[in-house]
Parts: structure tokens; C-alpha cells; sequence
């Protein structure tokens, strides 16, 4: 196997035999990783954000509130690209699983073969993640996930670029709203105003009060008062549609 930097990998156990079995395993599949073990959810959770992890190893049972399931659900609010595992004695929650969008559902004992596959997906997903570069202020420039990205605002000379692992980029004055929005695959991405592109896989819904889009992280962005908004629900649903239909194929 090519050398590939260290997956980003969390196992969240209910026994510290549990915790070590699986490290173990994920040391003998061969794929470099960097393992954090979690005997609760809580704990996970308090530091959980974002990007923070490749793949994520969740006992459904762990014994703790909030269980297996609750924390994914909760780790889906905020990261929708993570792959999660689930490992679990039961297959009570298979379909759960399926809702939760988790990549495998093992059975316990958990065997190395297993384990190994899961890895290599998430190798893969994060190969084949789509990027986009972007010069930030201070003159670096920065390959950006594009799955990670909310929204772009433009504020004064600079466009804020909100993500949801690297939190709120600037750009260097070079870079124009415009221009921006002709590299970006449409849909999902949408310029509903002056100052504002959305990614509408981050769009909870339309606020007609605020004529605005409402974002995942609570933010709003602006739709131009000279746009129906009829237009920019229809575009949203359409969306929402060919994303379910593409993940069930």
C-alpha cells in the first residue's frame, strides 16, 4: 500500500477490553492511524467538531447518556462527510444505522477483515474529496473541502469563507465574489445575493420574515429582494431530491 498520512481515527467503547481489542485490530490492518479512544459519549462529544476525524468507531451500547445512537446522530448535525462504524452485539438498529448514513454496521466480535475495509473507505472518501484553492489573507493559499464549506460572504474588500472544520477563513483582497462563483459546481452551491453564495447541502430551509436562507450553524444568508423566492425553494427541494435519489442508488 502507497504511504498515505495517518487517518484521523475515534473509537468510542464501552470497556477499556473493548477500547484496546479494536485498537488492536486497527494497528494490524497495516493503514497508518492516529487512534483517540473514548470509554463514554460525553466525553467524545465535548470535544468533537467538524473534520476532526476520519472514521469514528461507535458502540451502539455503550452505557452512557446519550448512548450509541443519540451520539450519532448528534455527530451528524455537525459533520455529514466522517465516516461512522458502528460496532454492536445486535442488529436491532440496522436500519437506524442507515439513517445515520453509517458506512458499516459490525457485529461483535469484530474480526480484522472488517475492520480493515472500513479504514480503507475512509481512505478513499478522503482521496476523493473535492477541494477547492483559495488564497486567505496573509498570502497562503489553501486547498478547502468543498463539502466543508457553508456559505461566502463578501465584507468590504475581503470574502469570508465559513466552513464547518475550519471555522471562518478571509481571503486576500484579490479575490472577487464573481469570480469565485464560476468555480464552484452548481448546485450545490448558489449565488442568492450581492454578498452571498450558499451551499445548499448546509441550508436548513427559507426564512420568509428575513427573505434569507437559513444555515446549518445558525446563520443566515441573504436573498436579493429582486429574486422570487419561490425560485430558490423550488431549487432547494430539486436538490434535496437528487441528493436522496444519487445516496440510494
Amino acid at each position: 500500500m502507497e504511504q498515505t498520512e495517518a487517518l484521523l481515527v475515534a473509537i468510542c467503547e464501552d470497556t477499556p477490553e473493548h477500547l484496546e481489542q479494536l485498537a488492536k485490530l486497527i494497528e494490524k490492518s497495516g493503514i497508518p492511524a492516529e487512534v483517540s479512544r473514548f470509554g463514554n459519549t460525553g466525553d467524545f462529544l465535548r470535544g468533537f467538531h467538524a473534520g476532526k476525524y476520519d472514521v469514528i468507531f461507535m458502540d451502539i451500547y455503550v452505557s452512557n447518556d446519550p448512548a450509541g445512537i443519540a451520539a450519532a446522530g448528534q455527530i451528524r448535525e455537525k459533520d455529514m462527510f466522517v465516516t461512522i462504524a458502528f460496532t454492536t452485539t445486535s442488529l436491532d438498529h440496522t436500519l437506524e444505522s442507515y439513517r445515520l448514513k453509517a458506512a458499516m454496521y459490525l457485529e461483535k466480535p469484530l474480526k480484522e477483515a472488517d475492520i480493515k475495509e472500513t479504514l480503507e473507505l475512509a481512505l478513499i472518501k478522503r482521496r476523493s474529496r473535492a477541494v477547492i484553492n483559495i488564497s486567505l489573507e496573509g498570502g497562503k493559499k489553501a486547498d478547502i473541502p468543498l463539502d466543508s464549506i457553508m456559505f461566502f460572504e463578501q465584507k468590504g474588500n475581503e470574502i469570508e469563507v465559513v466552513t464547518t472544520s475550519s471555522g471562518t477563513l478571509r481571503t486576500s483582497r484579490s479575490v472577487k465574489l464573481g469570480d469565485m462563483e464560476t468555480r464552484l459546481p452548481s448546485p450545490p452551491f448558489m449565488r442568492c445575493h450581492r454578498s452571498f453564495i450558499v451551499n445548499l447541502d448546509h441550508v436548513l430551509g427559507i426564512d420568509k420574515d428575513t427573505h434569507s436562507f437559513t444555515i446549518r450553524n445558525g446563520d443566515r444568508a441573504d436573498i436579493s429582494q429582486r429574486k422570487r423566492l419561490k425560485e430558490f425553494e423550488d431549487a432547494l427541494q430539486l436538490w434535496i431530491v437528487e441528493k436522496a435519489g444519487r445516496e440510494n442508488r
